[in-house]
């Protein structure tokens, strides 16, 4: 479900703006290690001519993003859902895997206009994104309402009434914090004072500073900055429930079709549950356009 984040609250001091751009803990537990599957050259000859001419999966993506994608001090990707699933989908078909940061504002419009071969970033599968493109989902996700630790009185979305969410400009969080402040309102409560940040790192500063008591986050976000030993805690979840994968442009039928062969064995020998595990989220059976192809979201 892809808004841009960060993990919540990881530095040391709460009150520290200048956070590094890594995952501080990250080796705390080692992910299980996964063996480069062997090339099904089958799975490969599905592939459209020009990607196996070109050798290599090339993929946009946009840091940072935990636990999609996990980057040290310097920025540099050291692991992650998105490259971890992506290189075994790349070794299932015979291709080399190329990753390329890219801004998100830009990155579906490059994915739909030819500019990238695939997008793979936490992405969520919606209508309106199949419009001009093609989603291969792999995973579900939702979004969750949370607030420091240190404000233990949270125990339910009544508690944001009268407060301030963090939200990120752009997102669905804002439709969120709108729905939470109207069900505040129903039940004769203060609205909600919903502000939109334009990064996700102003967003956590907001949460860090206390200048907001409540943020929306994705939930395997912050479920990940948790284990981490972040002091945040989730208030309330099920927001926005949503199918997530792999993102081609509208024609790039055989891509899709190529990617979700890999995606369905890697399902199939383990692999893509034994990655996703290691990232304490849980794979689905993949399939194409699964928003609309099962009638939304689960």
């Amino acid at each position: 479900m892809r808004r841009a984040l960060t993990p919540l609250l990881t530095c040391t001091a709460l009150l520290v703006a200048g956070c590094g751009g890594g995952d501080p803990v990250a080796a705390d537990k080692p992910r299980p290690s996964v063996k480069a599957p062997a090339v099904d050259p089958a799975l490969q000859a599905m592939l459209p001519a020009a990607v196996r001419q070109a050798g290599t999966l090339d993929v946009g993506t946009t840091l940072p993003n935990v636990p999609y994608l996990l980057t040290d001090s310097a920025n540099n990707i050291t692991g992650g859902i998105t490259p971890d699933v992506g290189r075994a989908v790349a070794a299932k078909l015979g291709l080399k895997y190329s990753i390329k940061n890219v801004a998100w504002e830009a990155l579906l419009p490059g994915v739909a206009g030819g500019r990238y071969m695939m997008a793979d970033d936490g992405i969520s599968d919606t209508p309106e994104r199949q419009k001009v493109g093609i989603f291969v989902d792999y995973m579900q996700s939702s979004s969750v309402l949370v607030t420091a630790k240190a404000n233990s009185g949270a125990k339910s979305q009544d508690a944001a009434c009268g407060n301030g969410i963090a939200t990120i400009r752009g997102t669905t969080d804002v439709d969120t914090a709108k729905k939470i402040s109207a069900d505040c309102t129903a039940k004769g409560k203060p609205p909600v004072r919903v502000t939109q940040y334009p990064t996700a790192q102003d967003a956590d500063l907001a949460l860090r500073s206390g200048r907001e008591k409540f943020e929306i986050n994705v939930a395997e976000t912050a479920e990940y900055a948790i284990r981490k030993g972040s002091p945040i805690a989730i208030v309330a979840r099920g927001y926005v429930p949503a199918y997530v994968g792999m993102y081609v442009g509208s024609k790039q039928t055989e891509l899709a079709k190529a990617l979700l062969g890999a995606l369905t064995a890697l399902k199939k020998d383990g692999t893509l549950d034994t990655i996703l595990g290691g990232y304490g989220s849980k794979s689905i059976t993949p399939g194409i356009n699964l928003a609309t192809a099962k009638g939304g979201a689960a």
